[in-house]
């Protein structure tokens, strides 16, 4: 009897630790972005991520060419699972200056907000070969004098008011 009940714990035991072994591994919550005041915002201030979603291979690396250019941060290509038919801009809605700037860079985009808290801007590509605005904005006003940038991946050193010690 006694047996049977430290089998029967074992068996449990291993059906338990075998799920805990093979659940995925949660996601790391989003770094939320640096909130500065400002007037105004302009394409070097909006960091970008393109994701290839259509079947034209390169499509990503073409648009990020042209957005640099044009002074956009680019922090990311790549492609999507997601089957995209019209190029699509997608962030949160307080980002709205930021779309304004990205979006002014094409004719027709489609945009979308999502709950994103890191202040990127996502452009999806579809398949057909993105058609360029003319004459894109450059810098626009910001909605209540305040911008979201996204964080910096590497701290900026800030001077102190005192010399450091020297060894």
């Amino acid at each position: 009897m006694i047996l049977l009940g430290l089998l029967g714990l074992l068996a449990w035991g291993a059906f338990w630790g075998w799920n805990s072994l093979t659940a995925p591994l949660p996601s790391p919550s989003p770094t939320p972005c640096v909130t500065q005041s400002a007037d105004s915002v302009t394409v070097s201030q909006v960091s970008v991520r393109i994701f290839n979603g259509g079947f034209t291979s390169g499509q990503a690396s073409r648009v990020q060419s042209h957005l640099q250019s044009a002074g956009f941060n680019v922090v990311r290509t790549g492609n999507t699972e997601e089957r995209i038919k019209v190029l699509t801009i997608r962030t949160s809605k307080s980002q709205y200056a930021q779309v304004r700037l990205v979006a002014s860079q094409f004719v027709e985009p489609k945009i979308e907000y999502d709950d994103r808290v890191d202040g990127t801007v996502d452009i999806l590509l579809a398949t057909d070969k993105p058609v360029y605005n003319d004459k894109p904005l450059n810098q626009v006003s910001s909605v209540e004098g305040q911008i979201c940038i996204v964080p910096s991946k590497t701290p900026t050193p800030v001077p102190t008011p005192t010399p450091s010690p020297k060894p």
